[in-house]
């Protein structure tokens, strides 16, 4: 789809331009039955608005781009951070022209026509946007039982075919439908807009991992957002907690954290606003023109455009191109090419590891004033670059078992491996390949550590054990070291407690695969009536992006709950 290249949005709707693509539904098509909403708040709680409603039915799929929007190649250019680096302008051809919308109901949704007809009539109540059933119009919508609850963005002006509107199981409620034909008439979410920052904070680190890029923001250049108040309470408006890996909110208002963001069921008094400005429903019986949208803002070349659109038959509309539209394009003053632009801060980044093992230390995190960055003499962003945090608040307890591998091994031995060169090696700084490992050790960084070496010449299933001095029997102890397993291919990593008067192993911890390029912490309580010692086993994976890391072993007396270790 295609960015409104134009002030389409100015509300926080927005659409796109581009080239040419397929509109096959990506998501295919899906038979099986519906599950009514009638009970979906008591399932998921009062406090559930529709996009959580939406990503609750989405689950199961894939869906393209912020929880229910499928893009088009013309629609990634809305973006901040996007794949295309081409110039798009602002288009208002995905206006559904004359204000009718056709559409059509697939076959076996029966059941989803009440709430369809209720969804359009509450549009027809509002505004003066008319749907009406598709007759011989070369653009339309077709409500079809997909997999999912999803719409592309405004209307796909390029196609001679209907586009996609789908709704799978889950998705037959009249609020539901209601956002997504919003999707379908121009409107994106109302928290990417490209103002969002002054009004709500994206709380990154409660996020589920790989799914930031659902909270990007929309450019100032590709969208308008209409000059409207930005509004919390939008049908459009993502929840507190949408996309939480921990049911902390992502999203939170500035001027009220306790504020409760988006809805459950209809328009917002800015949503009906925002539809009616869109549509130019002020002067509806016009005949000709509609008023000019305000200016874009200034390109790279210092240009500058506006455009209005014809909304009656194009006989009124002298000098309207092939979809009604007509563009007046114009230099910008200097005073506007090189207007001051004021930074605003980037997202921080993620907390680092404390910088001690035990004790009080410090976790720190930091962020850029590039979003944007201060030019044409602009006010840098306030505030500071760096926050600081306490962590990791236990007693250190003096024994000769622990050890953190600056000096040596301390007690700790290589004692078989499946090669020779496949061992643990005391290192300091990054490993040496690229994309694996840690970047130094966990403390300071400026440490050693110990390492397994996944180039070759080791290869898949390699192991190597790391084992302890003898303990003898003992009440409960906790153990505690820090580990990286950072890269595609990282293999596993197991402790072991050996009885060594029974010759038994008993496996007490163990992590496969990668675990982020932070250094992590592993726990494991240790109580045995016999004479015992402590193995560390790495296995190599299927490549040589597997470098497995350990760093600050630790014992103290009592079990792990005791000494404020929890399970995660």
């Amino acid at each position: 789809m295609d960015p409104w290249q134009y002030l389409l949005l100015r509300v926080a709707i927005f659409v796109i331009g581009g080239s040419r693509s397929s509109f096959t539904s990506p998501l295919g098509a899906n038979r099986f039955s519906d599950t009514s909403f009638v009970s979906q708040s008591e399932q998921l709680g009062e406090d559930f608005t529709v996009m959580d409603w939406i990503n609750e039915a989405n689950k199961p799929y894939n869906i393209g781009h912020e929880g229910d929007i499928v893009l088009t190649d013309r629609d990634w250019n809305v973006y901040e951070k996007t794949r295309f680096k081409r110039n798009a302008v602002r288009q208002r051809k995905k206006i559904w022209p004359k204000r009718v919308v056709p559409y059509e109901i697939e076959k076996g949704l029966d059941a989803f026509k009440k709430n369809i007809m209720s969804a359009i009539e509450e549009f027809h109540k509002y505004t003066c946007i008319t749907f009406k059933e598709r007759t011989n119009e070369r653009n339309w919508i077709k409500f079809s039982r997909g997999k999912g609850c999803w719409s592309y963005i405004g209307r796909l002006y390029w196609l001679r075919r209907p586009q996609s509107l789908s709704l799978g199981n889950r998705c037959n409620n009249k609020g539901i439908i209601m956002h997504e034909l919003m999707h379908a008439i121009g409107f994106w979410h109302e928290q990417s807009r490209p103002d969002r920052d002054k009004y709500v904070e994206i709380i990154w680190e409660n996020i589920k991992k790989g799914l930031e890029n659902q909270f990007d923001k929309y450019k100032h250049s590709k969208v308008d957002s209409m000059d409207f108040d930005y509004d919390y309470s939008s049908l459009m408006h993502y929840s507190k907690r949408t996309f939480s890996k921990n049911g902390k909110p992502t999203v939170r208002a500035l001027n009220n954290p306790y504020m409760s963001l988006g809805r459950s069921v209809g328009f917002s008094d800015l949503d009906i606003k925002k539809l009616n400005a869109l549509y130019h429903c002020n002067n509806k019986d016009q005949v000709g023109w509609s008023e000019w949208s305000a200016y874009t803002p200034c390109n790279s070349r210092c240009m500058k455009y506006r455009q209005r659109v014809c909304f009656s038959s194009r006989s009124h509309c002298p000098g309207a191109d092939s979809h009604g539209i007509k563009t007046d394009r114009r230099k910008c003053t200097k005073e506007e090419c090189f207007a001051p632009v004021n930074g605003n801060w980037g997202r921080w980044g993620e907390w680092s590891s404390c910088d001690k093992s035990c004790g009080y230390g410090k976790r720190k995190r930091t962020r850029s004033c590039n979003d944007p960055a201060p030019k044409h003499d602009g006010k840098t962003c306030p505030g500071a670059n760096t926050q600081m945090r306490t962590c990791n608040m236990m007693a250190c307890t003096e024994n000769s078992h622990g050890c953190n591998f600056d000096k040596d091994y301390c007690n700790w031995t290589n004692v078989w491996s499946t090669s020779p060169s496949f061992k643990w090696y005391r290192h300091k700084g990054p490993t040496p390949s690229k994309h694996t490992g840690p970047g130094g050790d966990h403390g300071a960084g400026n440490g050693y550590y110990l390492y397994l070496e996944s180039s070759y010449p080791a290869r898949f299933g390699f192991k190597s054990q790391l084992m302890s001095r003898s303990f003898n029997p003992s009440e409960e102890w906790c153990m505690s070291w820090w580990y990286s397993m950072n890269g595609r291919t990282v293999g596993h990593l197991s402790v072991y407690l050996l009885n060594t008067e029974l010759g038994t192993k008993t496996r007490l911890w163990s992590k496969s695969g990668e675990q982020g390029k932070r250094w992590r912490q592993g726990f494991a309580s240790l109580n045995s009536d016999s004479q015992y010692r402590i193995t560390f086993e790495g296995t190599r994976g299927r490549g040589y992006t597997g470098d497995i890391a350990l760093d600050d072993v630790q014992f103290r007396e009592g079990s792990c709950q005791l000494n404020g270790f929890v399970k995660h």
